[in-house]
């Protein structure tokens, strides 16, 4: 079998781990929703998972950037087209199921993929969550260029309110202009969006974080009512309260705020909040081998997981079909849409929630096994 990773830093390990947890959670439709009537999950999940890459990001003087650019590929854009294309061809296999026929690959779809890949990020919807990986590869990429380049000069500081800057002029373009006409600069427009929190992620490790772990459980508890405080109040104050999120940063088009400093401002709030939590109630969970797995799998579930509900779907197609008619199954829908689910009761998102997490974390273990297999009879067959 192959070999368990198990991560080190046992508290961010558990910070991935619930930011994947909230993407699953956030994709059925708000299942348990943690603390997310005061934090939405979309008021900072995605930079939240930038600051954690910031954190562990060492570049200075001496790195390669040929040798940082190839881990990048290997870690970040090989599981990408590896995961795209298993899903491509899953999907394929779901809209027979759905359709009844196997269904033919339009002769334009390939320019059409591409196409979404290099603008948005992603090339379906069943695979949709993926174009976050395209955006911290060049974020991270870009980030260690400059750091390179001007690392006689760079102020961690001075570079976070540059940064601060470059992400507030981003959501100001985003919000003046019409989405049609910024297609093509999305890629380059969310790696200026991202880059201050890979400098908060590199400024927490090197200046921060123990200061944070070092305040006592009262002050700890006192700063979370303080965060949850503050988005109450900015709730309150901007016209709609979900204006403290933004949704949609794939295609830059979901800043609903009529200021341009919310999500960076809700963004701190929701990392900080979290931080903090995880450091004051953490501990139990840190040795959790099934937290480490999640938080070593993330990829796995950010990629896998909306085939996993459609292959609950197709379950509960086969079931509505060949043994006894389900009650709101609506077959029609799931044919549309990949992101359909049956609205049965509140109660059953938790199966959706449960195949997005398990099921996407069960396959990558098959696939752990199967690699093992096949390195052992390598090893025996060339021995």
């Amino acid at each position: 079998m192959a070999e368990r990773r198990s991560k080190s830093n046992k508290k961010f390990m558990l910070l991935s781990a619930l930011g994947i947890f909230m993407v699953v959670d956030h994709h059925t439709w708000i299942t348990f929703n943690l603390f997310g009537d005061f934090i939405p999950y979309n008021s900072f999940f995605m930079p939240m998972f930038v600051f954690i890459s910031g954190y562990f990001n060492k570049v200075d003087s001496s790195t390669s950037l040929p040798k940082y650019l190839w881990k990048k590929i290997k870690t970040l854009l090989v599981p990408y087209v590896g995961i795209s294309l298993c899903v491509f061809l899953l999907q394929q296999l779901i809209n027979w199921i759905k359709a009844g026929e196997v269904p033919s690959v339009p002769s334009w779809y390939l320019e059409y993929a591409l196409e979404r890949i290099v603008t948005v990020g992603s090339f379906a919807s069943i695979v949709e969550p993926m174009w976050f990986v395209i955006s911290l590869f060049a974020a991270l990429v870009v980030y260690a260029v400059l750091k390179k380049l001007l690392c006689k000069i760079w102020n961690s500081w001075v570079m976070l309110a540059l940064f601060c800057a470059l992400h507030l002029l981003v959501v100001y373009f985003a919000k003046t202009t019409e989405p049609d006409s910024i297609t093509w600069f999305l890629v380059p427009l969310k790696v200026l969006f991202f880059l201050p929190f890979i400098e908060m992620g590199v400024i927490y490790r090197d200046h921060l974080e123990k200061k944070h772990s070092g305040l006592s459980g009262g002050w700890k508890i006192a700063l979370l009512f303080v965060l949850l405080a503050v988005n109450m109040a900015r709730m309150m104050y901007l016209p709609n309260s979900y204006d403290v999120a933004f949704d949609s940063i794939n295609d830059l088009s979901g800043f609903t705020s009529p200021y341009i400093v919310t999500p960076l401002v809700s963004s701190l709030v929701g990392i900080l909040f979290w931080l903090t939590l995880v450091d004051l109630v953490g501990k139990p969970v840190y040795e959790s081998r099934f937290v480490n797995y999640m938080s070593c799998n993330t990829f796995w579930i950010m990629g896998f997981h909306i085939l996993f509900f459609n292959i609950l779907n197709c379950i509960l197609l086969a079931v509505n079909n060949h043994i006894v008619p389900l009650m709101y199954f609506d077959v029609e829908a799931f044919q549309e849409s990949e992101w359909y689910y049956w609205g049965l009761s509140s109660n059953f998102k938790l199966v959706y929630l449960a195949f997005g997490i398990l099921g996407p974390l069960a396959l990558k273990w098959a696939w752990d096994r199967l690699r093992a297999s096949f390195g052992k009879r390598f090893l025996r067959n060339t021995a």
